[in-house]
């Protein structure tokens, strides 16, 4: 499957353009050099990602569709908490007087600073320009802009091209900033192709799962890697080829049986299938991790019981009072609790904690090693060749250990002494 979608990574960006054929400008002529133009239209569609939508920004006119570099700069400006700069002139001013109101103006760009193209520049000899720094690479920079007499763009251009801009304009440099939840994203680098869950990218391994090829947005691979590794706690996932519902806990994707758990259907986000049966399993598919992580605190949304994550599974909390007092948590449909370790969709929970966990009980203090769903009590770390990461549980949970009723007890089999 993977094949199959990488063939189509190449075309990605033509396929983003093909719809805005019609909408194009050709842009203004420039002279020789390699810079390449990922998207352009006559409409502003090639900076709507940012939220942009045509309307004036501290006085700054646009054309009739909605373009002009200085406004767009200026929205780009304001959304990013600057404030307001009216009266910088045309694009090849505005340096000079940035340099007036104390802004730094150097010949280094950086992610979220303004590049400036003065008057008789070989890019716009004519009126200057300004654009909206998106990325800073190594060997090249991408831009996001927008002209009165062409139209929206986003492009990337390497360093020692002779269109590069005069000078880099710091009102307020920001980290790099992806396109809006749900997006698709293609890595320049590799062609993988991501879809962005809230602001997290989760593997796209074939377009069939969305029906054909979809538009994407291009980052460079450090970009990507600047965006959270995983998608926010709480965030319901649809997988698409079997319409599966689960809900991002501990970075893990647990299954979702009912919308009733949570008093009806949610707003999720559509992914492919294989990112969450391949949750974990390494490279890009490690976006979502196959178990939540140790220590992530869960609700049975039904019965309100609480839980806590031992190498993979869920170990019961009688009482917030019994791991020191409330935490963040995060409720769960309680058969994904139940049927933990049944296989398939409930695989992302273990019914008990994996071979080699370490506990420690809260009223206690004593540490136990997990072993064939048994904790053994560890009375010195020398038994088990030296100190290990351990997780606070219930005492309570070890003490009922080898309990199969009620349910929440069977998470561990019994106690043993090592």
């Amino acid at each position: 499957m993977r094949s199959h979608l990488l063939r189509h990574a190449s075309r990605l960006a033509a396929v983003a353009l093909v719809g805005l054929t019609a909408l194009t400008w050709a842009p203004a002529p420039v002279q020789a050099g390699t810079l390449v133009y990922e998207c352009r239209a006559s409409s502003t569609a090639c900076i709507a990602f940012s939220g942009y939508a045509g309307r004036s920004v501290w006085g700054y006119p646009v054309n009739a569709r909605g373009n002009n570099c200085t406004n767009y700069v200026a929205y780009r400006l304001a959304r990013n908490g600057v404030a307001q700069q009216s009266g910088m002139g045309n694009g090849g001013s505005w340096a000079a007087n940035a340099r007036k109101r104390g802004f730094r103006v150097d010949t280094t760009p950086r992610t979220g600073s303004i590049a400036q193209w003065s008057y008789r520049s070989v890019y716009a000899p004519a009126y200057g320009h300004v654009g909206y720094v998106e990325e800073v690479t190594a060997s090249y920079i991408t831009i996001s802009d927008s002209s009165w007499g062409g139209g929206s763009y986003r492009w990337r251009i390497p360093r020692g091209d002779r269109n590069w801009p005069s000078s880099f304009i710091h009102f307020k440099d920001v980290a790099y900033q992806p396109p809006k939840p749900g997006a698709f994203v293609t890595v320049r680098e590799t062609g993988e192709v991501y879809r962005l869950v809230g602001r997290a990218p989760v593997f796209v391994s074939t377009w069939r799962a969305f029906g054909g090829t979809q538009p994407t947005h291009l980052l460079a691979g450090a970009s990507l890697a600047s965006l959270p590794a995983l998608p926010a706690e709480g965030t319901f996932l649809r997988g698409a080829q079997r319409g599966e519902i689960y809900r991002v806990v501990g970075g893990a994707p647990v299954f979702v049986s009912t919308w009733s758990a949570f008093g009806g259907a949610r707003g999720y986000t559509v992914v492919d299938q294989s990112a969450i049966d391949r949750a974990g399993s390494g490279g890009h598919w490690n976006h979502l991790r196959a178990q939540p992580a140790n220590g992530t605190l869960l609700r049975g949304a039904q019965r309100g019981e609480l839980y806590r994550v031992v190498g993979g599974a869920p170990v019961h909390v009688s009482s917030w009072a019994s791991i020191g007092g409330p935490k963040p948590v995060v409720d769960v449909d309680i058969t994904a609790i139940d049927r933990a370790g049944t296989g398939g969709r409930w695989g992302h929970l273990s019914h008990k904690p994996r071979n080699g966990s370490y506990l420690r009980g809260a009223a206690t203090g004593y540490i136990y090693a997990m072993n064939g769903g048994y904790a053994y009590r560890v009375t010195s770390w020398a038994q088990v060749g030296g100190s290990k990461p351990t997780v606070t549980v219930d005492q309570a949970a070890i003490d009922r250990a080898g309990t199969t009723r009620p349910v929440k007890w069977s998470h561990i089999a019994g106690r043993r002494a090592l």
